[in-house]
């Protein structure tokens, strides 16, 4: 979670909207897990029958996490399982929707 944490700290500013979606746990849990590890960014959390079956049914999520790259136009650019040091898919997914990210942090 502190990957997503900091795409979110670093692009915020830019318009970059980053949003936990979780159908799984209860959100007690959910909530503790966030507080714990410093999550700030935000969350939907439903773990309904009917939130966990949209997921799986519209959105194709069977696992976690679970990452969409969507354009301000609703399009989604990319999705991919799993977390990559460096994000390197994720800002590359972002600047094909158009996002601006002069001061990309993997620039360095």
């Amino acid at each position: 979670m502190c990957h997503l944490q900091k795409r979110y700290d670093d692009f915020k500013s830019k318009g970059v909207v980053v949003l936990g979606i979780n159908t799984a746990d209860k959100k007690q849990i959910a909530l503790d897990f966030m507080r714990d590890n410093g999550a700030t960014f935000p969350n939907v959390l439903d773990s309904s029958y009917k939130a966990a079956l949209l997921m799986m049914d519209k959105y194709k999520a069977s696992g976690v996490p679970l990452n969409y790259i969507i354009a301000r136009d609703g399009r989604v650019v990319e999705a991919w399982y799993g977390y990559e040091e460096g994000h390197a898919q994720a800002i590359a997914a972002l600047k094909k929707a158009g996002a601006e990210l002069d001061n990309d942090p993997n620039d360095n």
